[in-house]
């Protein structure tokens, strides 16, 4: 016989659910709120839980940051002290740099007039006196001397002279002598004048390139 043909005729039934809920209301209350309390110990415990592991990735992210900053300040600290190591160097090597510049200028304009002159002056007979000479050439502060007319050559130099002869001057020979001369770029005959018992000829003689000392030699020389 099944339980509800039990129940049907009357019989008492033993393990069946009661009809009535004799438990008092404050006692399921309790275990309700019990049941909710360990709810919020729970979701407390994962919040607390959570938030360690928050603050502990955080530390650690921190660390390793700081320690790549560390390595990056080392590194461009090692980068600081290898350029001071090579500041010296480049100083001295732009000082350098100068100096041979100014050297080349000043050896650019420097002309060796005696040894320039010499086969000049070594024309001229005895009888054929330089009165007066007047020397220009070019100077690094100033424009070059370039080329006084269409047909002259470029000079870096030029001799002024007043030559005195007691008869009348052949200057067309001292042209041609000195045509043979390294360097000379060109020359004129500028005047000639009869005094009372002398005739003055003043001549202007440009010197080439050939002319200048070039101690510290030219840059193509410096770059081979």
């Amino acid at each position: 016989m099944s339980r509800r043909e039990q129940r049907e005729q009357g019989a008492l039934v033993y393990g069946a659910v009661p009809r009535a809920n004799l438990m008092p209301p404050e006692v399921a209350m309790r275990r309700k709120e019990s049941a909710r309390r360990r709810g919020l110990i729970a979701a407390s415990l994962a919040v607390v839980l959570v938030t360690i592991a928050g603050v502990a990735g955080a530390f650690v992210y921190a660390a390793a940051a700081e320690a790549r900053l560390a390595e990056e300040r080392r590194i461009t600290d090692e980068l600081l002290a290898t350029q001071l190591e090579f500041t010296e160097v480049t100083l001295v090597r732009g000082q350098l740099q100068s100096i041979t510049e100014v050297r080349q200028q000043l050896a650019g304009a420097e002309v060796l007039w005696r040894e320039s002159l010499r086969p000049y002056i070594a024309v001229l007979t005895p009888a054929e006196v330089i009165e007066s000479m007047t020397l220009a050439s070019n100077s690094p502060a100033l424009p070059a001397l370039g080329t006084t007319g269409p047909l002259r050559a470029e000079r870096v130099a030029t001799v002024t002279m007043v030559i005195v002869t007691d008869t009348t001057p052949r200057p067309w020979l001292w042209y041609r002598d000195w045509q043979e001369i390294e360097t000379f770029a060109d020359a004129s005959i500028d005047s000639i004048t009869l005094l009372q018992d002398r005739y003055e000829t003043t001549v202007t003689i440009n010197l080439n390139e050939l002319a200048l000392s070039q101690r510290f030699g030219t840059d193509e020389e410096e770059t081979e």
